[in-house]
């Protein structure tokens, strides 16, 4: 046998040696009782992350401690408790070779002043029979690092893995086995490092990101993995994997059973928890568990929920605002109650109330708060319907509270058969939100509760329901979902509480292996579905035939539930087009499906079809950057570096609470410091943005609104009270990546195939293109009422309003650059409400919408502005500030009804009011920049629609090059233009004669023509007292700044930039960025020059716009461009206009063959007419023209510039030196 001991010197923190004490462990071979143990020591031995503790043996005093082990064992274990003075314990725990882990230093004691007493040594014999059988080997323990009272690190280690070694055991050597190993020379080494361990330099070894060194990953927790290889055999599958950041082996996993069938393949993120057998890791049915796509968090909700109809469950997610739609409204009254109910019993749980008068008059007082009043409205329920069906549930409050929370026998609770026998101890937490991508799952537990039962006290979790006892599938599914969540927080919990309210039955629900196993098959089925594929899947794809699958799975055969089920008509849709579908006769839909196809034309299936896979395409583009992964992939300071987190925030003051929400205030800190004032790095985040908040051990504690951003403080209106349970954490806020843009765009064009009039119309005129129709005359009273309002507009645009007011069901007008979009616009509106129209005034932005309504301000016309995101000067227009004193839905609807005109942005469409109320006239400004599904939810709300825009500007942003290519950045106004459908707005006041002649022949086929002489002949004049300062620069900055307007237009050739790297080094000023494609440290010191020249001569800096049109281009001139200059990308600048524009194209390239003119940003024909129509005055374009000209765009631009507006630079000609321009940097 082999003795393994270790000495470790102990200090207090004021540097006094403490007394210490050693227990040595010893492992002997041999020796079938415990006789020879005179100690007793309990292992926290950890199973599935919930403590539990277990005896070595019997007798005398025991010291708790908590196994650790080193990255090798090499020996046996040994186990040091140093008893110190003042009450305070440092364990240290290792091997022959390492001192492991140490605990708990000791608190700062100034009154000790103790010399070192003497170390007792007791020696404590463990026999392999007793660790063989009071140690389950097959659990593992917890290693944690510490040091200044912070957690560093934790690791799971097998117990098994730190057995003694039995080859080191030496029989017949008891002298030996006394004599500690450290006692040798060979070791004093080894003592030396120990004595190092309790130094500074210990910290410094953990402060990277942690992973086990072990040579292969440990399966008896869950561990994320990626997936190298797959093996698909008869009746298993064979996965090899390895776990990136970690310095480990590749490791086989065989999953066979129910598990043989998971969608898995090379290079997927997934979870593992495995078992051991013959040197191999299992997941069976008996055992284990395998989560795909871990990084898809489905609520409990939705897996509990597909035990019913999995393929409900999926269009349900995808296609989940379709219920807010006018046409598919039902009556929601079962949801809002109970979803009332549950904050009523909850509230009161947590405020202590427990009489039915108290408990009635927090009913009231819930009816009456803001959110209450808005969700009423949104379902059209009265308050007094509502509160007659929520008090015949007040006395069951009462009687639950009194009977499991005041431990008040309540007699009916006791009768009914099967009730659950315990009581609520404490209520931990309520609306606990738990994301957990350990599992893939996410949830909100309705309550958290220590519970007693059987004189033990234990965590369920309390689920709520309000509808009739049942114990049905579905709701004991969701329980266990949350036993399951729970546990993997760190919770001590294996049951949990089903309560029906209704009756107060409640049950307690236990959990089995094969109920969580059949729960996470269910959920990775749904993952499957959910997770958008790979663009790279998706390259592949060539005809519009192709794309019109969206994966479901199978459907159910229920008459009953799929001839009422909102997504009837999308299932059969796909079910039409599906042939690997097969439906037995007997299944109701396919008689349900002829029925309900019947009704439309097939080339409304198709565009329906065809939108949801482009929109299903551009989502897989935009998933691969979804920050949301970073919450649980990335540290805090990683997040922060990304510019998507504000991290290590502690709370200060007193957390107001403040009508249901919670006003917390966060400052930075640090780890020296308990608060410092360190500026708060806002970067990407504003007023009114959506956050989460987490800390280091929880994912989305909470959410809510940023309230007021200070220079080093921040305050938040949060959903909880974030310092209840966390008040010794950091905290760290992080930008919310929503989905419900496309689950939205989803509803909007599955909402077209409701069998409704308003649907019905959409399909004819967005699907078949009906033409336009309009009135063949106008009354003269509309007429009289136009009369003075349209004198101020010219006849083109009086025309414009006229045809507007005519048209049945649509009219688009064409704004082209400079004419007068948004004055033709109020004028339109000022019309309609002069005659008694109600209007909707919707956009692709808020700025948008806000100029519309500034100038209706000004006019005094009444308007209410939805949305957070408004203009100052509007916030006495904006819903917060109208609604302030509604607390009735009745009032709520008075306010909304007496508002004739609102303001709204298209994505702001799917508001409550624009679900309850059809408008006369829909006005979308900027519609050529908005998807075709996002513009059509304003269109579900009024009689007849306006779109005004301009098809030959932006079109939508669309990431996904295919589906672009497809048809995704066609708007419903390109879709609709024709001679028949638009007017268009020709009289522009805006570019002299120079400018806009550049843009009739690039784009507008000499339709535009300048209001008047002045705008024609406008030209940049130079200050008659600053021409002196113009005639000392360089001649090509001359022929730059020249106010003669036949120099109103200016190319500055480069030539080739790309080149000069090899005569000038700029790498050590730091300006060679790796985007070199996309930006250009060259054009953008031409820049700055002409910035600097432009001031030499007194130009006004506000009317001085850059534009770039690469996004890394833009940071370039930013960092270069000293002077407080707008400089942005072209979709920043559209609907704005400077004097004087510089346009930095920033490409130059050798090889042409590299360029796709059809996938760039510089080969948008659009793109560019609009950087150019921004100038009004001055165009000044700086290009490496033979690598533009490889555009087609650019080469007719330049065909149309006179050569003697085209300068190239070339040093010493015309002035021009590169040397002189680089010495600004």
């Amino acid at each position: 046998m082999k003795k393994v001991s270790q000495s470790a010197k102990s200090y207090s923190n004021n540097g006094t040696k403490l007394s210490q004490k050693k227990i040595s462990v010893y492992f002997t071979k041999g020796i079938s009782n415990s006789s020879t143990m005179n100690s007793t020591i309990e292992i926290n031995a950890v199973n599935c992350e919930t403590p539990r503790k277990r005896k070595i043996s019997k007798d005398t005093d025991s010291t708790r401690v908590k196994i650790a082990k080193c990255d090798t064992i090499s020996d046996a274990c040994s186990i040091q408790s140093i008893h110190q003075t003042p009450r305070k314990q440092r364990l240290a725990i290792g091997n022959k070779d390492n001192v492991i882990d140490i605990f708990n230093s000791s608190s700062k004691n100034n009154d000790t002043d103790m010399a070192i007493n003497e170390t007792i040594s007791e020696d404590i014999f463990i026999t392999e029979y007793d660790w063989k059988e009071n140690i389950d080997t097959n659990e593992y323990i917890s290693t944690t690092y510490k040091s200044n009272k912070k957690q560093i690190m934790e690791k799971k280690t097998l117990l098994q893995e730190i057995q003694p070694d039995n080859h080191l055991i030496k029989e017949n050597k008891t002298d030996h086995m006394k004599q500690s190993v450290f006692s040798d020379k060979k070791h004093e080494g080894i003592h030396s490092e120990i004595e190092s361990f309790f130094t500074d330099d210990f910290k410094d070894c953990f402060e990277e990101e942690w992973c086990s060194n072990t040579s292969q990953i440990n399966f008896n927790s869950l561990q994320r993995c990626k997936i190298i290889d797959v093996q698909r055999e008869y009746n298993s599958i064979l996965l090899t994997v390895n776990q990136e950041d970690c310095e480990t082996s590749d490791t086989t996993v065989r999953c066979s059973d129910f598990w043989k069938d998971a969608k898995v393949q090379k290079d997927d993120i997934v979870v593992i928890q495995a078992r051991k057998e013959n040197n191999q890791w299992i997941i069976d049915n008996s055992n284990g568990f395998l989560i795909v796509q871990p990084d898809a968090l489905i609520s409990g909700t939705t897996v509990s929920g597909a035990l019913f109809c999995k393929r409900k469950a999926v269009l349900s997610e995808k296609f989940r605002k379709m219920e807010s739609l006018p046409p598919f409204m039902g009556d929601s009254t079962p949801l809002v109650i109970g979803s009332l109910v549950h904050e009523l019993l909850q509230t009161a749980i947590r405020k202590n109330i427990s009489e039915v008068s108290d408990i009635t008059k927090l009913m009231n007082s819930i009816l009456q708060t803001t959110d209450t009043c808005s969700l009423l409205y949104a379902s059209n329920i009265s308050l007094e319907t509502c509160r007659q069906q929520i008090l015949p549930y007040v006395p069951k409050i009462r009687e639950f509270i009194q009977h499991y929370l005041k431990d008040k026998t309540q007699q009916g609770i006791n009768n009914i058969k099967n009730n659950f026998k315990g009581r609520i101890a404490q209520i931990r937490d309520i609306e606990e939100n738990i994301w957990l991508p350990k599992l893939g799952l996410k949830g909100k537990i309705d309550i958290s509760a220590e519970v007693k039962v059987n004189c033990k006290q234990k965590i369920m979790p309390l689920e709520i329901k309000t509808g009739k006892p049942s114990f049905s599938l579905e709701h004991r599914a969701q329980v266990i979902l949350y036993i399951m969540m729970m546990t993997l927080t760190g919770q001590d919990t294996d049951t949990g509480l089903l309560l029906y309210l209704r009756e107060n039955n409640i049950q307690e629900i236990n959990s089995t292996h094969p109920e969580k196993r059949d729960l996470i098959l269910l959920r990775n089925s749904l993952a499957s579905y959910f997770v958008p594929k790979s663009s790279e899947k998706l390259t592949n794809l060539t005809s519009k035939s192709d794309l019109q699958m969206l994966d479901l799975p199978e459907p159910i055969n229920h008459h009953n539930a799929c001839s009422k089920c909102t997504y009837n008509t999308l299932c059969c849709m796909y079910l039409s087009k599906d042939s690997s579908i097969q439906l037995s006769e007997t299944n109701p839909l396919v008689e349900l499906g002829k029925k309900i196809l019947d009704k439309y034309k097939p080339s409304h299936i198709d565009y329906v079809l065809h939108w949801i896979s482009l929109l299903q395409m551009e989502e897989s583009s935009q998933s691969s950057n979804n920050v949301m992964r970073y919450l649980w992939t990335l540290s805090p300071e990683k997040r922060e570096a990304k510019k998507t987190c504000i991290c290590n925030l502690k709370v200060i003051g007193k957390v107001t609470d403040c009508d249901t929400k919670y006003r917390h205030t966060f400052v930075r800190s640090n780890l020296d410091t308990q608060f410092s004032n360190i500026n708060i790095p806002y970067m990407e985040f504003s007023d009114n943005e959506y956050v989460l908040v987490s800390t280091n051990t929880r994912i989305n504690l909470s959410a809510g609104f940023i309230a007021q951003r200070k220079e080093n403080s921040i305050t938040l209106i949060l959903e909880r009270d974030v310092t209840k349970y966390n008040i010794n954490e950091f905290f760290h806020i992080d930008k919310y990546s929503s989905s419900s843009l496309f689950s939205g765009n989803l509803a909007n064009v599955g909402g077209l195939m409701s069998d409704s009039e308003i649907c019905e119309k959409l399909r004819d005129i967005v699907i078949d293109k009906k033409p336009a129709c309009f009135e063949k005359g106008l009354p003269y009273p509309i007429i009289k009422a136009s009369a003075r309002i349209l004198q101020n507009l010219n006849k083109i645009q009086q025309r414009a309003v006229l045809m507007a007011i005519s048209a049945k069901e649509y009219l688009l007008i064409k704004g082209m650059p400079g004419t007068g979009k948004t004055q033709t616009i109020v004028a339109l509106v000022e019309v309609l409400h002069k005659l008694g129209h109600s209007v909707l005034i919707t956009s692709h932005t808020n700025s948008a919408v806000d100029n519309i309504l500034l100038k209706l301000l000004h006019k005094n016309i009444d308007f209410l502005r939805l949305g957070s995101s408004t203009h100052p000067s509007l916030r006495h227009k904006s819903e917060a500030y109208a609604t302030a004193n509604c607390n009735t839905p009745s009032s709520l609807e008075a306010v909304y009804s007496s508002k004739n005109i609102i303001g709204v942005t298209c994505y702001g469409a799917h508001h409550a009011l624009l679900g309850r109320r059809m408008f006369d006239v829909c006005i979308v400004d900027e519609s050529t920049q908005v998807l075709q599904p996002t513009v059509l939810r304003p269109l579900y709300s009024a009689k007849k629609f306006i779109l005004v825009g301009d098809p030959d500007q932006l079109p939508p942003i669309i990431k996904n090059k295919l589906a672009r290519k497809l048809g995704a950045d066609e708007s419903l106004f390109a879709r609709l233009d024709s001679e028949n459908n638009t007017i268009k707005l020709t009289k522009q006041y805006r570019m002299n004669k120079n400018i806009m002649y550049l843009a009739n022949k690039l784009t507008y086929n000499d339709m535009l023509e300048a209001g008047d002489t002045s705008i024609e002949n406008a030209t940049f004049v130079t200050p008659s007292k600053e021409v002196n300062v113009l005639t000392k620069e360089e001649e090509w900055i001359q022929k730059v700044l020249s106010s003669d307007i036949s120099d109103s237009v200016i190319v500055l050739n480069t030539g080739c930039t790309n080149k000069l790297k090899e005569n000038y080094n700029l790498s050590e000023k730091g300006y060679l960025d790796s985007d070199e494609v996309n930006s250009n440290i060259w054009e953008a010191v031409i820049v700055s020059k002409l910035v600097k020249t432009f001031l030499k001569v007194n130009a006004n800096l506000e009317n001085i716009g850059v534009i770039a049109p690469f996004r890394a281009h833009v940071n370039l001139l930013k960092k270069v461009v000293a002077e407080d200059i707008e400089i942005n990308t072209v979709d920043q600048y559209q609907g704005r206009d400077k004097d004087i524009i510089i346009y930095s194209c920033a490409k130059s390239i050798t090889n042409f063959s590299d360029i796709r003119e059809d996938l760039e940003v510089l080969g948008d024909h659009r793109r560019l007419t609009v950087a150019i129509t921004r100038a009004k005055h001055k165009l000044i374009v700086i290009a490496d023209k033979r690598t533009i000209s490889q555009y087609s765009a650019f080469k007719k631009l330049f065909y149309f510039i006179e050569n003697k507006n085209i300068i190239d630079l070339d040093n010493s000609y015309n002035g021009f030196c590169w040397k002189n321009l680089l010495s600004i940097l």
